[in-house]
């Protein structure tokens, strides 16, 4: 089954990967458009997704499942941020409660597998990023965005099942062949980076009223301003005084979107994101977003 969805809010392509848990907050300004094109096979998933601005992303892949990610548009140079150790192709194991950050323009094709098609259980007891040789990888990521351009223009020639059968044994036989010469790369399940900007993530959002200081979370958290900002740097490339601004801003966006259900005041929603100087939060909200608060609550 081939499917192709167009979306105009970070809220809306959250939910786009069937399998997946995922939450999208925009952190660079302008309108934002994406895409996701996917080919749904037994046991085997390709998906496609485009997003024009940068995001914060929270994700966890489906269980039991490896990822083999490839970045048609990037060189080494240009890498998602967040992981590390992500280079420009490899498989993902154990994906699960992590954050990464997209840069605007950013463009991902995944593959989804079945963990115990691919690797055995030594593999699948550790966290950690398996590095796949580009140019074989190159080469079948190339095949992938065939079959997806081929489905685009619904050319697409598996329609039997008996087909997507063979063709999904057929895609798992040249995975495994490449995960098996790829190279392993440990990493820790959660960099010490990570762990703290998900720290101070929490605590956004557990008091979203709070006028959240660098200090207050300093004080909070038992971490250094020095730490807390130095981790937020390296981790987002954003400073801290600006993520707490853009995550509460983010928080706002979303309850608006709820809202359009249950109608609330726009001014009621913003001061429960700690903003409570109503202009300048309009300013910001369209600086951010691209329209006003009225309009998002509008629909």
């Amino acid at each position: 089954m081939y499917f192709e969805t167009t979306f105009h809010d970070a809220v809306e392509q959250e939910t786009s990967l069937p399998g997946w848990r995922q939450e999208y907050r925009q952190v660079s300004t302008g309108g934002y458009d994406g895409r996701t094109a996917a080919i749904l096979l037994p046991g085997v998933e390709i998906l496609r997704e485009t997003i024009s601005v940068g995001t914060e992303q929270a994700f966890s892949a489906p269980e039991g499942s490896v990822i083999f990610y490839y970045y048609p548009k990037l060189d080494e140079s240009e890498l998602a941020r967040g992981e590390k150790t992500l280079g420009l192709s490899g498989f993902a194991l154990n994906w699960t409660n992590r954050i990464g950050f997209m840069d605007a323009g950013s463009d991902l094709l995944m593959l989804v597998l079945r963990r115990d098609a691919i690797c055995d259980e030594d593999h699948s007891s550790k966290a950690h990023l398996v590095e796949a040789p580009l140019e074989h990888a190159a080469f079948l990521a190339d095949w992938l965005l065939s079959l997806l351009q081929a489905a685009s223009q619904q050319s697409y020639p598996y329609a039997r099942k008996n087909v997507d059968d063979v063709l999904a044994d057929v895609i798992t036989d040249r995975f495994e062949f490449l995960f098996q010469k790829s190279v392993v790369r440990e990493t820790p399940q959660i960099a010490e980076a990570e762990r703290i900007y998900k720290r101070i993530r929490d605590r956004i959002f557990d008091a979203p009223d709070r006028p959240h200081t660098v200090r207050s979370l300093s004080r909070d958290l038992g971490v250094s301003a020095f730490n807390l900002r130095a981790s937020c740097q390296s981790f987002s490339q954003i400073p801290l005084d600006k993520m707490l601004t853009l995550l509460r801003l983010n928080g706002a966006r979303r309850d608006l979107l709820h809202a359009r259900c249950a109608p609330r005041k726009v001014s009621d929603i913003a001061m429960d994101w700690g903003f409570f100087h109503w202009s300048r939060f309009a300013f910001r909200y369209r600086s951010l977003f691209g329209e006003a608060p009225s309009e998002t609550l509008r629909g």
